[in-house]
C-alpha cells in the first residue's frame, strides 16, 4: 500500500516499483489524501478558466488512469481539501489536509490497512519529501496509523487488527543527484536544478539513509506513460519524458528508507518484501 497526498506523487516517486511488484503478482493499493484542487494547470489545453472548477475531478480521473497503466489494483481517496504550497494562506482553509485533525486522519488510514491487509507500506519522510504540508500530514499519520492498526483497543470501529511488516519512505539519494548533475555537464546540457549543489538540496535524501533499491529499468516504458496520463500536472518537458530510452534506463532505480521492519533487516535490500512473512 502506497500513501500518497496527491495525484501523480505515486508515479513520480515510485511510479515504476509499482509496475514491477504488479508484474510478480503482488497486489498493490494507491491511497491518494488530498482533491489536489490548487494545484498549478500546466496543461494549455486546459483553461484555468474552465478546468479550475473540475480540476479535483480531472485529476482524480488522472490517478485511476495513471494506476491502470501501472496495473495497479485499488485506488481510494480520502478526499481532503488540498493545502497549497507551505506557508500560503490556504494551508488555513477550514478543508485542508493540514487542518484536519491528526487522529481523524489516521483513523481513515487505519480501516484502509486493516481492509486491505498489506504486508508493506510506503509514504513519506518526516520532511514530507519537500516540505508540502499534505505531504508531511499524510507522514504523520501513516506513521501512526501502520502501528496503531495491529492493536485491537485502538479504533475499534475500523476493522479486525493487521500488522504491516515493513514501513518505508519514499528517497531520493544525494548520490543520484550528483550522478544526474555529472552526466548532464558531460554531455553539455543544464543540470536539473542549476547550479545548485547537491549537499544542499534540502529534499534529497542523505545517502546512508537509502536502504533499498528498486530496479525498474524493465517498466519505464509504463512509468513514462503514467506520468503522461496526469496531463494537467505533468507536461511533455517533463524531464523523465524528454530523455533519450537508453539514458532513462541509466536512471531507472527508485529508493526507498526502511524505517520499520518487524524482521531484523538485511540492508541494503533490492526488495521491499525482503524479509517478509506471509500472514493469513
Amino acid at each position: 500500500m502506497a500513501v500518497h497526498a496527491h495525484c501523480d506523487d505515486e508515479t513520480i516517486t515510485m511510479g515504476g516499483t509499482l509496475a514491477v511488484y504488479a508484474d510478480r503478482g503482488v497486489k498493490t493499493c494507491v491511497v491518494c489524501c488530498t482533491d489536489g484542487k490548487l494545484a498549478t494547470i500546466v496543461d494549455p489545453n486546459m483553461p484555468e478558466e474552465t478546468t479550475r472548477p473540475h480540476l479535483a475531478e480531472i485529476r482524480e480521473a488522472e490517478l485511476r488512469e495513471a494506476c491502470r497503466i501501472l496495473k495497479v489494483d485499488e485506488v481510494e481517496f480520502l478526499r481532503y481539501g488540498d493545502s497549497g504550497m507551505v506557508d500560503t494562506p490556504t494551508n488555513l482553509l477550514p478543508d485542508a489536509f493540514w487542518m484536519t485533525p491528526l487522529n481523524e486522519a489516521t483513523g481513515r488510514l487505519v480501516a484502509q490497512i486493516r481492509r486491505f491487509r498489506p504486508h508493506v507500506v510506503v509514504t513519506y519522510d518526516g520532511n514530507g519529501g519537500y516540505g508540502h504540508p499534505d505531504h508531511i500530514q499524510a507522514h504523520r499519520a501513516t506513521l501512526l496509523a501502520v502501528e496503531a492498526a495491529h492493536l485491537s483497543p485502538l479504533f475499534k470501529d475500523a476493522g479486525e487488527p493487521w500488522r504491516v511488516e515493513k514501513l518505508y519512505y519514499t528517497a531520493f539519494p544525494r548520490r543520484e543527484m550528483k550522478r544526474i548533475v555529472e552526466m548532464a555537464k558531460q554531455a553539455g546540457m543544464d543540470p536539473p536544478f542549476g547550479d545548485q549543489n547537491p549537499d544542499e538540496m534540502a529534499f534529497l535524501t542523505p545517502d546512508e539513509f537509502v536502504t533499498t533499491t528498486i530496479d525498474c529499468a524493465s517498466v519505464i516504458g509504463r512509468k513514462r506513460d503514467a506520468l503522461r496520463a496526469h496531463r494537467s500536472q505533468i507536461s511533455e518537458d517533463w524531464p523523465q519524458l524528454t530523455l533519450p530510452d537508453d539514458v532513462m534506463r541509466q536512471f531507472a532505480d527508485e529508493f526507498f528508507q526502511l524505517v520499520i521492519s518487524r524482521h531484523p533487516a538485511v540492508l541494503p535490500e533490492t526488495d521491499l518484501f525482503s524479509g517478509v512473512t506471509p500472514q493469513a
